[in-house]
């Protein structure tokens, strides 16, 4: 079976198309309903947003440097209080 919109070659009991998402005819066998698909690229709804190419984190830099001293601090504490064997 061929899709009606982008006329690549698809699955015989293929519901949708998977290179473009078009319903096939298939579609109308298995739901009532149409099916909605969501192409919305917005920064809300993805996990990162990007701002100028690049993928901008959840957490700040702040946050890295405050851990960082934490772990290293906790590493000194334990180098000064481990037992020492000799």
């Amino acid at each position: 079976m061929y899709c009606s919109k982008c006329g690549k070659e698809i699955d015989e009991a293929a519901v949708v198309c998977i290179y473009c998402g078009v319903a096939t005819q298939n579609m109308q066998k298995y739901s009532a309903q149409p099916l909605v698909v969501n192409n919305n690229t917005s920064a809300s709804s993805s996990a990162a947003a990007t701002v100028k190419g690049r993928v901008r984190r959840r957490h700040s830099l702040l946050l890295d440097i405050f851990m960082i001293c934490i772990t290293g601090g906790l590493w000194i504490i334990w180098m000064v209080l481990r037992p020492k064997y000799y």
